[in-house]
C-alpha cells in the first residue's frame, strides 16, 4: 500500500491502489446505505459518442457514467475497477460538505450562513477568525493565510494532510488555530480574495460538529445517504479514531452512487420521494459566484465550481474554444488528480469521472481532454 503521509507525492500507479484502499489507509468512519435502491435504468450508448475507450487511455480515467433524463446512457470502468469499486473523491468531497451545512441550514441548527464561525468554534476567539462567517468558508474567501501548494511539503495543505496520519483527536481544531493566529503571513480582508483553501472546508466540518452534535460522516448517513436511494456504504476519512471528519477530501463511494449523489443535486436537494432536505433556493444560491472568484478568473459558488460565469469559462476546466452545450449552468465537484461530478441542468444530465492524473504537468492537457469529451457527449443526445 501506498504510505499515507505521501498522498500528494503518489504517482499514477500508486495512486490507483489507493484511490480504491483510502478507508483501509486512513481512519474512517462508515456512511450506510438504506433500502429501497434507487434503480437506473439503461438506455443503449448512442452511437454518434466518440471512442469512449481512446479517451478513458489517454485521459487516464478509471470510472465514466453519464445519467440523462435519469437513465444510465454511459458506464465504463478501466484500470480493474468496476460496479463495486469504492473511489477517493477527493476534494468533491468539499461539495458534500456544503450539502450537510445546507441540511443544517434547513433544521436551523445552523442559523444563517452569515453567522460567524465562532458562534460555533468560540475556541479560534482572538485569531484571524473573528470576523469570518460560514458564507466566507463556503465562497473560499476566509482571507486566512495559507497555502495549498501539493508539491511544497511545508505548505498548510501539507501541514493539514499530516493531522489524518498523526492519530490526534483534536489534531484538525488545533491547525486551525495556529493558522487562524499566525503572524508570519499577512491575511486578506475576509471576502475579499478568492484562494482556494482546504481549511475553510474542514472549518465548515467543525462548525456542522458542533451544530449538530455530530461529525459529517453521521449527519450525511441520517440525512441523506440513508435515504437517497444508495446501492452501497460509503465512507468519509477521519483525523483519528473518533475524531473529526476530513470535510476537505477523503470521502468514497461507488461510481453509480456518486451518480445518485449528483441527480440528489441536480433535482435541487430532493430525495426520490420528493422530500427536500435543504432550504428551498440552496442549490441556486450554492451556485452563485463570488465576485472575488469571479475577479480570479475562477467563478465558485459554496464548495461548486462553476464552469463559466457571463460567457467567461473558468480557468479550471482547461483552455481552448470547445463550449458545452447547456454550458452556462453547468456546474461541478472536482477533486486532485481528475475526479468530477458535472452537473448539466440545461441537458438533465450528471456525469461522474475517475481518474489517476500523474504529473501536475498534464494537468492543463487532462482538462482540455475532458472538455472535449463531455462536449461530445452531450452533442451526441
Amino acid at each position: 500500500m501506498p504510505r499515507p503521509a505521501d498522498q500528494f507525492l503518489w504517482n499514477d500507479e500508486q495512486k490507483l491502489v489507493a484511490h480504491r484502499n483510502m478507508h483501509h489507509l486512513f481512519p474512517t468512519h462508515a456512511v450506510k446505505a438504506g433500502a429501497p435502491v434507487r434503480e437506473l435504468p439503461r438506455e443503449d450508448e448512442s452511437d454518434a459518442l466518440p471512442d469512449v475507450a481512446a479517451y478513458m487511455a489517454k485521459a487516464e480515467v478509471t470510472g465514466l457514467l453519464a445519467i440523462r433524463h435519469g437513465k444510465i446512457v454511459l458506464e465504463r470502468y478501466a484500470r480493474g475497477n468496476d460496479e463495486r469499486t469504492v473511489w477517493a473523491s477527493r476534494s468533491m468531497a468539499k461539495s458534500i460538505t456544503s450539502l450537510m451545512i445546507g441540511t443544517a441550514v434547513r433544521s436551523q441548527h445552523i442559523r444563517s450562513v452569515d453567522d460567524p464561525v465562532v458562534q460555533y468554534v468560540p475556541e479560534l476567539k482572538g485569531t484571524h477568525y473573528d470576523a469570518v462567517t460560514l458564507r466566507h468558508c463556503l465562497q473560499m474567501t476566509s482571507g486566512v493565510a495559507y497555502s495549498e501548494d501539493y508539491l511544497d511539503r511545508s505548505s498548510d495543505v501539507a501541514r493539514l494532510q499530516l493531522c489524518t496520519v498523526q492519530g490526534k483527536k483534536g489534531a484538525f481544531l488545533e491547525f486551525l488555530k495556529d493558522l487562524g493566529g499566525r503572524r508570519d503571513r499577512k491575511g486578506n480582508t475576509p471576502g475579499s480574495v478568492f484562494n482556494y483553501c482546504s481549511a475553510d472546508s474542514v472549518l465548515l466540518g467543525l462548525v456542522l460538529e458542533r451544530a449538530v452534535g455530530s461529525i459529517a460522516p453521521v449527519q450525511l448517513e441520517h440525512e441523506l445517504w440513508s435515504r437517497a436511494g444508495m446501492e452501497g456504504d460509503a465512507y468519509w476519512n477521519l483525523e483519528a479514531e473518533g475524531g473529526s471528519a476530513f470535510t476537505a477530501s477523503g470521502f468514497g463511494a461507488t461510481l453509480r452512487d456518486y451518480g445518485r449523489l449528483a441527480l440528489f443535486v441536480l433535482g435541487g436537494g430532493a430525495l426520490p420521494d420528493g422530500t427536500r432536505i435543504v432550504p428551498d433556493g440552496w442549490m441556486q444560491e450554492s451556485v452563485i459566484p463570488s465576485r472575488a472568484s469571479i475577479e480570479a478568473g475562477s467563478p465558485y459558488g459554496f464548495q461548486w465550481w462553476l464552469h463559466e460565469h457571463q460567457g467567461v469559462v473558468s480557468s479550471k476546466v482547461g483552455a481552448g474554444a470547445t463550449r458545452l452545450r447547456g454550458g452556462n449552468r453547468v456546474f461541478y465537484a472536482l477533486g486532485n488528480a481528475g475526479q468530477v461530478i458535472l452537473v448539466n441542468p440545461a441537458e438533465d444530465t450528471v456525469v461522474v469521472k475517475w481518474a489517476i492524473w500523474g504529473a501536475p504537468s498534464q494537468f492543463e492537457e487532462r482538462r482540455r481532454q475532458d472538455r472535449a469529451f463531455f462536449a461530445a457527449l452531450f452533442d451526441a443526445y
